[in-house]
Parts: C-alpha cells; structure tokens; sequence
C-alpha cells in the first residue's frame, strides 16, 4: 500500500491537480528506472475542476459526478497486465463486494480484442460493450505521458432508471448504466505532438470511485445520499431550512456539499484562494458554492459549517482536516464575505459590459471577460442574463475558455520547448547525487536544442540540483572530451530526467556523443548562496509561526542565489514590531550555530515528530525531513546549510500583502546582506556630504533640515494663499454680466492647475451665478480650469464649455457642471477661448 498524493502534483507541469491515482506513478511506466515495488495500491484524492478532465459543470444536475472525489486504484509497473487485471477485478467485484453478477456489464476498446476475451469468461457476450476511444481510451493525465486502452465496469440499475431506449448499454448517457472501475492498461508513451512509443513498462492502472463503490453498496438513489455526504445535507438542510429532496433546491444542495468538501481539501493541501492558477480554480469553486448558497437563502458565515462537516466525516482518514480546521474556517468565511461584497458590483458589471451590445444576446467574449477578469461564476452570468432577458453566446465563451486552458498547458509543458539532437535507446531517470557532492563523473544519454537556441543535456547522474519546490537549478559546468557547456538553469520532469540548461563554452552539439564520460561540476559559490537562502526559509517559517502565531502557513516560496521570497496565510495583521522580532529570532537562531540535519522516514513518522509537511512529493515511500537545530523539522528535498552559523546574516528587505490573508516576506542572507550593507554605507556617506555633517551627526543635521522646510513651506502656503486671493480679487474686475448672473473670462499668473483652481473657487464662493474660465500657461501647453456656482451649471454647465473649447485650445479634457478641466498645445490660444466663451454666452 503507497500513501495517496497531494492534490497539488509535486514535480508535474503538465497537471494543475492530481486528476487520477496514477498521476504520482507517471514516470515508473514511462522509464526504466529501478522501482522499490512492481505493484502497489492506494486511496488517492483527486480533483477534477480544471483542464480537459473537469467535471465541474456536472455538479448539481449529475448524482454520481464530484469535484473531489477519492479514487481506489491498484497499479503494475511491468508486472502482470490484462488477464491478472481483470480476474482479479471480477473476483474483488462479485465476492468480495459481493455485487451480484447479473447486474453487472463491462465495456472495452474496440480495437482491444486481447481484453474482450477475457470478460467473456465471465459474461456472455451481449454483455461486453465496445466502445470508442472517447470512452475506453484513457489518458494520457496532461498533454504527454502515458495512456492505453481501458476497460470499464458498471452497475445495471434497471430499465426504470435509463432512458427506455430497447438498444440501451454502457456507453448511453442516461442513469441506467453506472460506471465504478476503470481498468487501464497503460501501453504507450504519448508524446508532445500527438505519436504513441510502446512504453517502457507496459501495466494496469485501476480507479474505482469510491462514493460510486458506497452509493452501490448502500444502496442509495445518488452518491449524495450515502454517509459520505448525508452529514453534510443535513448542515444544508438546518442552516437554510430547505429541502433536499425539493427538485427546485437539490442542485443547490449538490453544488454546496460537493464544492465545499472540494475547497477543504484544496486548503489542507496549501491552496488559497487568488486570482490565478490553482487558488483561482479553489475561488472559483468556492463561489460556485456561494452563489448556490444564495438560491437557498442562506446568510453567510454559511459555508464554514459544512466544512465543519466534511473534517468531522473525513478526518478519521485525513487527520489533517482537523490540524487545519481552524484556517480552513477562516479561508471559507473570508471568501464567503467577499463573494458577498461583489454581488452587487457583478450586477453593475454585468450591465455596463452587457450593455456595449445592442442585440439580444450577449456576446461570448462580453461573458467571458465577467466570468475570467472579475471572477463572476457562470451560474451568477446566466441568472443575470434571465433577470434582464437575454441570452449569451455560449459557443463563443467556450471556445475562448478552451483556448486559454490551451495557452495555459502549452506555456506550463516543459516539453514543448525543445526539439531532440539525440536520446539514448532505454534511457532511464537521472540520479541525483548532490546532496553529499557537488561534482560527478558521468555519462550523456540526450541532448536537446530549445527553442531560443539553448542546450539542454542529460546525463545518468548529476550533482546539480533542479528546480523544485521554490528553489531554482543550479549552474555550474558540464565538460567532455571537445566540448564545455555552461549550464545556466537545471530542470526536472515529471519522468525523472534531468536537463542541465545553457550553450557551449567549448565545442558544439555536433562534439557531444551519446554515452560519451563528462564530468559535471556544480558552482560552489551559487550553491551556498542558495542553500543559505532555503534552510533561512525554513527558520523564518519557524519565526512567523513562533511570533504571528501557529496558524501561519506557507502558501508559496521563491529560493534564489540573490534573495528569498515567503508566501503565508496570516489572519493577523503583520505590524511593524511582529516583523523586527521575526527578524530578530532568525538572526538568534543563525547565531547559535544549530546543525542542520536530514533524515529519511515515512510521511506518517515525520508528522508524528512534529515536522511540517507541504506539497510532498511522494513518489517514494520515504520523505525527507531537514531539522535546524532543536528548532524547526520540515519535509524538504531542496539543498541547506550544514549549520545555522553558514547563513551569515538575514535582512527582511519588504514585506506586503499579495491578497486577502496572503502576505509576502523577501530577505536576503550570507554574502547579499553585506552588499546590502556596502550600500547602505555608501547611501550614508553620500547624504553627510551633502549635508555637511559627520557620520554621527547626520541624522540630527537632516531633522533640523527638515524642520526648517516645514516652517518655510508653512510660510509659502500663507504666501501663496495671500496671492490666490489677490488674484481672485483683480479677476473680479474683469466679471461681466449676463443672463442671471456674471462671466468672468481671463488668463492668472499662476502655472499650477491647483492654484489655478483655487482662485475659481474663489470667484464663484458665495455667488451660485457665475461662471469662471480661467487659463494659464504651463510649459508649451495652455491650461483651461472652468468652475461654475449652482445656478449658472444649470445655463451653462461646466463640461459642455469645455466640449466647446477643446478643439480651440488643441487638446481636451472634462468634468461636470460645475467644474471642468483640460488643456492643449496650443499655449497661445486663450484669446480665441474668449471669444468663445463670450459667444456661447451671448456677449460677442
């Protein structure tokens, strides 16, 4: 038995989650690296609300589709294949289950004759579907990887529940036929470009449906009426007073119990909510939830109370729910609150954006800005489309939908980016061997060009570390006989290689030769300075969590040579005095000089000793867990220090907020503080020599300065005060009469539009019939301020004077009725904006 994954895959670019139980298995067919096991088993998580495999829109109208949903699986990894699969299936089915046979069917690929003839052991042969590759072709999980034929098994629940059609089968989209276990059978490696290799290790790859194997089992009508999910109606049906079974609230019922059970997990495995990736998909979800909610009555805080359900179901297997409890509340309550907020502005939205189109139909593009820009769900879009009668263009949302998920997996797929010089014939996963050196003697097994002309070369072994988990690759050099590459990043893939990435130095591709020795040295320098940076990553973790409080949890990180970068949810303020003592511990903790050791264990035992574990990589049995000192104890596969002291020294460069609860620490460490301090230095040494005053004398030499300035400033603004005044009073000179009131029509002396705008306000102050257009010279360009009291906005508003002289002055501008402003090149046109003004007015 493996322990299932996260729901965030761990070293896969293809997949935004863990969409099937074979995602953590991927490279053990698609290599010939040694195994620890040939066949294994699992209960993994899985999620499917993004990408070709979501199943989000089937919430809420399907009784037997999920966003989350847990997935059994057995797997082979070159061990036995189609017959032992199968067998073993109809065994585990009939008598361990114990689902009678006769209620059962099978379907296969059609062109998969190998597997038919197994079923028809055990059924007869109406009863052995052929189905297209739509249906009985599965994978691969992304754009690349493997896939195969597969064979599924469903339950027959009678003529009643389908469709009434005579011809009626697995395959049929209505409820008769459900299907529970996938039997896959993975047998090739696609490729980016669409072509099929046999793959290493052909296998099975099973997915049994665990709340479709308890809806079988208990026999209830859906999967939303077994014990998974009847605690969490029942929280619905409470807290909103609505029924379940009323066909108008059970979508309603469906979408909340389904969404939120999704966003738990999605928040245990350190996803929040944000405006991309994957917190964008948990935000999405969540306000799908919201928003069926709102059909229900319900008053937020709402949602917390069915995730309160969902740890109290699933946490005697998931034990984390309820060490997370706590945020996972608070994450569900915030974006409950917000969602509530932008209610109203989606209703504004809706109708400026809708509103740009004449016709009856709101454009797919219109639809899609609201639902991708504003993150207005699409249940919310269509509701207000039916409230003002109108319909959307759904056709064109979907291919604009389609064609950024396919933008998103091109630029995420790693693969895509290279074109082969040459592979070796059975290449396996490179071995990693950094951790106890930074150089290896090693053998060339593929070379490949990118696409802006780099080299990306892979050996059997390497010292260089490749990005992963925040931190980024190593540089260094890769030399063989006539050729010299400077490796600039190092990346790895979900099949285990690794591409140490940069151009030739010496040589060229056409030196390199497949199997040839190289030997691949890792900078030294670069290294420290990146181990420095995360093992002072993992102390600040301890830090935040010792001074903001244990709630703090990492939501993201960015390890570099130069600096760090720490993501965490805090629900508390971070007040100036909290990031000096989280400074301050750090630096404790770098002076007592703690050794800085790891181990390996099983996740369980790490979490037993109180380790903090996140987005583990779980390809193996074992995790590695880095201990700093008596303090802190992390799983981690990244390079550290060998002791506190290495660090040096730790500066907190910036500190902001990147969303609700979402807050950001950089820092530097080791050789960056002191560049940071030679700056800082240099910055000192400059402002005494501009203040003329010694290094422990500046500080009080700048407060004098700016006190000074202060009282002169103070000193100007009664200057100035005094001049607006003057000039508001000599203006009035110029005021002539009309219609119910006084124009007053000249250029100031003051350039500054605020001065200019001040002696307006003086000049209609106290009478609402004036109207005051004022012009000024500002450089080369002609400045135009119009202000107007009450009565005369309403004869001659302030923004259609402006219309009227924008063409005049050879720029634009605007406002209202009572106050416009704009200005032009034309510097000397103020005589013709006269005119103008005394035209309108009747005065010309």
């Amino acid at each position: 038995m493996v322990p299932g994954s996260s729901l965030v895959p761990a070293g896969d670019t293809t997949l935004l989650f863990t969409s099937a139980g074979m995602v953590q298995f991927k490279r053990n067919w698609a290599t010939e690296i040694p195994l620890d096991y040939t066949r294994a088993a699992t209960c993994q998580k899985c999620l499917r609300a993004g990408g070709k495999d979501s199943d989000l829109e089937k919430i809420g109208t399907s009784g037997r589709h999920h966003t989350f949903f847990e997935m059994l699986g057995n797997f082979s990894f070159g061990d036995y294949f189609k017959e032992e699969a199968i067998s073993w299936a109809w065994e585990f089915v009939t008598k361990v289950l114990g689902i009678p046979a006769e209620k059962l069917w099978v379907s296969y690929f059609e062109d998969d004759e190998e597997t038919r003839a197994v079923w028809l052991r055990f059924f007869p042969a109406e009863r052995v579907v052929p189905l297209g590759a739509r249906d009985n072709f599965w994978g691969p999980a992304g754009d690349s990887g493997p896939c195969g034929p597969c064979t599924e098994i469903y339950l027959d629940n009678g003529n009643e529940a389908g469709c009434g059609e005579p011809d009626c089968k697995p395959g049929c989209d209505c409820d008769r036929f459900i299907e529970f276990w996938n039997l896959v059978f993975p047998q090739f490696d696609q490729q980016p470009d669409g072509s099929r290799l046999p793959l290493k290790r052909r296998g099975v790859d099973t997915g049994m449906g665990l709340e479709r194997v308890a809806r079988i089992l208990q026999g209830t009508r859906t999967n939303y009426e077994t014990d998974l999910f009847a605690p969490l109606l029942d929280v619905i049906a409470r807290k909103t007073q609505a029924a379940y079974g009323d066909s108008e609230t059970q979508p309603s019922f469906r979408i909340i119990a389904d969404h939120t059970r999704a966003a738990v997990f999605l928040v245990d495995d350190g996803v929040f909510p944000s405006n991309e990736g994957r917190g964008y998909v948990l935000r999405r979800i969540i306000r799908r939830a919201c928003l069926a909610a709102l059909r229900l009555n319900a008053r937020p805080p709402f949602l917390p109370a069915v995730g309160d359900a969902v740890t109290e179901v699933m946490s005697p297997t998931y034990p984390s729910l309820r060490d997370h409890a706590g945020i996972i509340g608070r994450v569900l309550a915030e974006e409950e609150a917000r969602f509530s907020e932008i209610i109203g502005t989606a209703r504004k939205l809706f109708d400026d954006l809708a509103g740009e189109s004449d016709t009856g139909q709101i454009p797919g593009e219109v639809a899609f800005r609201l639902y991708d820009t504003y993150g207005i769900p699409r249940d919310l879009i269509e509701e207000l489309a039916e409230d003002r009668g109108r319909g959307i263009d759904w056709d064109g949302f979907s291919r604009l939908l389609a064609k950024q998920q396919e933008k998103s997996r091109a630029g995420s797929s790693f693969a895509d980016q290279r074109t082969v010089v040459f592979e070796q014939e059975g290449m396996r996963g490179t071995v990693f061997t950094g951790y106890d050196s930074l150089s290896a003697e090693c053998r060339v097994v593929a070379l490949y060009r990118g696409k802006k002309g780099e080299m990306q070369l892979v050996t059997d072994r390497t010292p260089f570390y490749a990005e992963r988990g925040g931190q980024i690759g190593d540089r260094g050099t890769i030399e063989g006989a006539g050729f010299l590459l400077q490796v600039a990043d190092t990346q790895y893939d979900e099949k285990g290689f690794v591409y140490h990435i940069g151009r030739f130095q010496k040589g060229s591709a056409e030196a390199v030769r497949e199997g040839a020795p190289a030997v691949a040295r890792v900078d030294a320098e670069f290294r420290k300075d990146v181990a420095a940076n995360h093992s002072a990553t993992h102390l600040l973790h301890w830090a935040l969590r010792r001074v903001v409080g244990p709630e703090v949890r990492q939501a993201g990180s960015l390890v570099s040579a130069e600096r760090l970068r720490f993501d965490f949810i805090s629900f508390s303020e971070l007040t100036e005095e909290m990031v000096r003592a989280v400074e301050q511990e750090v630096r404790t903790a770098i002076f007592r000089d703690l050794p800085v050791s790891t181990s390996e264990m099983t996740l369980e035992e790490a979490r037993a000793a109180g380790a903090v574990a996140l987005f583990v990589d779980r390809y193996g049995e074992k995790v590695r867990v880095v201990r700093s000192g008596d303090l802190h104890a992390e799983v981690c596969g990244g390079t550290h220090v060998e002791r506190t002291g290495h660090i040096l020294g730790f500066k907190i460069t910036g500190v902001s907020s990147i969303g609700r609860n979402l807050k950001r620490i950089e820092a530097i460490t080791r050789r960056a503080v002191f560049r940071y301090l030679d700056r800082l230095e240099d910055s000192i040494g400059t402002a005494c020599t501009l203040l003329g005053a010694s290094r422990d004398q500046w500080v009080t030499r700048l407060e004098k300065l700016i006190e000074q300035s202060a009282r002169r400033e103070e000193m100007l603004s009664r200057y100035q005060q005094m001049a607006i005044a003057g000039e508001a009073q000599r203006l009035q000179r110029d005021a002539r009469a009309i219609a119910g009131g006084r124009l007053i029509v000249a250029e100031t002396a003051f350039a500054d539009p605020e001065a200019v705008g001040k002696v307006a306000d003086m000049l209609v102050e106290g009478d609402p019939g004036t109207v005051a257009v004022l012009g000024a010279v500002a450089g080369d360009r002609l400045l135009v301020v119009i202000k107007t009291g009450k009565a005369a906005s309403e004869r001659m508003p302030a923004s259609t004077i402006m219309k009227k002289i924008s063409p005049v002055i050879g720029g634009g501008g605007g406002g209202n009725a009572f106050f416009a402003q704009g200005s032009g090149r034309k510097a000397d046109a103020f005589p013709e904006v006269a005119r103008t003004v005394h035209e309108m007015a009747g005065l010309a």
